[in-house]
């Protein structure tokens, strides 16, 4: 079965619109498309909490890249640590997603685990209300079950990291989603921007790619 993608809106009020792009594909050895069991979902529901960590301090194993912001000349330069199997790219960038992240293996289901780079001007919205817009706009998600969600400081910036899953139409199995939301402002005066780190693969068993999303989650810096 060949790859499948989409982007994926999300919106609250016309006030934010976070993206989640989809890549990869589950089938069965005769090409069928599979369907997950509802056990099989709260499996993967239940294993979200384990991905919340605060951000402690935590040695980097992989080369630190710069992610493209978009083309706004305030928005903010933003950096992580690219683990070691996973790839930078342009392709598929559209609207508020500025940058993709993708692993070069797929996972266990046959999809290619992915991690999608939002950056969006909130104006004068305090970053309070940014993150609360966010939260609500994952529970818009066909099928969202939201796992855990811990608040964070990152760099400064105030923060969330929320877990959970959801079954989008063209991949057929329930996906794992870890979501850290920034609400960054250089200053007071400055407006207030959605920064979304929105990771997404089916293997929770698979502790190297976990260790992979989390070093990116962790390793976010501005500036």
């Amino acid at each position: 079965m060949g790859i499948k993608s989409s982007t994926i809106a999300l919106g609250t009020a016309s006030l934010i619109t976070a993206a989640l792009v989809l890549s990869g594909c589950s089938s069965s050895d005769d090409g069928e498309a599979t369907s997950e069991t509802t056990s099989e979902t709260s499996s993967v529901a239940s294993s979200a909490a384990a991905a919340t960590t605060s951000d402690e301090s935590i040695s980097f194993s992989g080369e630190r890249v710069t992610l493209n912001s978009g083309t706004d000349a305030d928005a903010p330069v933003i950096s992580v640590s690219l683990p070691d199997g996973w790839s930078q790219t342009q392709e598929g960038t559209t609207g508020s997603v500025t940058d993709i992240l993708w692993s070069n293996q797929t996972d266990a289901n046959r999809f290619m685990p992915n991690t999608t780079l939002t950056v969006e001007s909130q104006g004068t919205v305090s970053p309070d209300a940014v993150l609360a817009g966010a939260q609500t706009s994952l529970g818009m998600l066909a099928g969202w079950t939201e796992a855990n969600k811990v608040d964070l400081d990152i760099d400064g910036q105030k923060a969330i990291r929320v877990a959970g899953t959801w079954t989008p139409p063209n991949v057929n199995v329930p996906l794992y989603a870890v979501m850290t939301v920034i609400a960054y402002q250089a200053d007071e005066s400055s407006p207030v921007y959605l920064v979304s780190f929105a990771n997404q693969f089916t293997d929770t068993e698979d502790m190297a790619l976990s260790d992979q999303v989390e070093e990116i989650n962790t390793s976010i810096e501005f500036g």
